[in-house]
């Protein structure tokens, strides 16, 4: 090792050794970062659920669609459309309504609402059964490929569930 130094001139052996100290300096540094914790997230606090049950309902009625919003237990978002439109006046297809719906829950992220594991779109029966409804199911990320037209209304229709029950009426005495 003496031999080597030996043949090295003042400034080359000083440059090695700034070198050498540069060299611990970064990794030290490095290995600091690297146990530090994660710095806690400063990102605003999301909205409550009843803002973002209020927000959905905002968004539905952005599309001229009379409903609500809200979350499932299961943690599924589900717009419950009444079946008219703002003014009042029947829909004319109620199932054209679940797809308009199915539209804004994206949107929903933005406003520091979910994402949700499902949306669901409860709908008057579009065949007019008294009491009756269809409930359209989609996963999200079917639906965000779907908004980001990595799925076209085809390829959505065949991943969706859809599910026609009657809601009983309440009991009068």
């Amino acid at each position: 090792m003496h031999t080597i130094l030996a043949g090295l001139t003042r400034r080359q052996i000083l440059l090695l050794a700034v070198l050498f100290v540069a060299d611990v300096t970064l990794l030290v540094v490095g290995f600091l970062i690297v146990r530090e914790p994660a710095p806690v997230s400063t990102a605003p606090p999301s909205a409550s659920q009843a803002s973002c049950q209020s927000i959905g309902a905002q968004l539905l009625a952005g599309r001229d669609l009379a409903g609500t919003a809200r979350l499932d237990t299961d943690g599924a978002l589900r717009f419950e459309l009444s079946g008219l439109d703002l003014s009042g006046h029947s829909l004319p297809r109620a199932s054209d309504a679940a797809w308009d719906a199915l539209a804004v829950a994206p949107a929903l992220p933005d406003a520091g609402c979910g994402p949700y594991p499902l949306v669901r779109v409860d709908v008057p029966d579009p065949g007019g059964q008294p009491g009756g409804r269809l409930l359209v199911e989609v996963n999200w990320i079917d639906l965000r490929a779907w908004e980001k037209r990595e799925l076209d209304d085809g390829e959505l229709a065949a991943r969706v569930r859809a599910l026609s029950y009657t809601n009983p009426e309440p009991v009068r005495p």
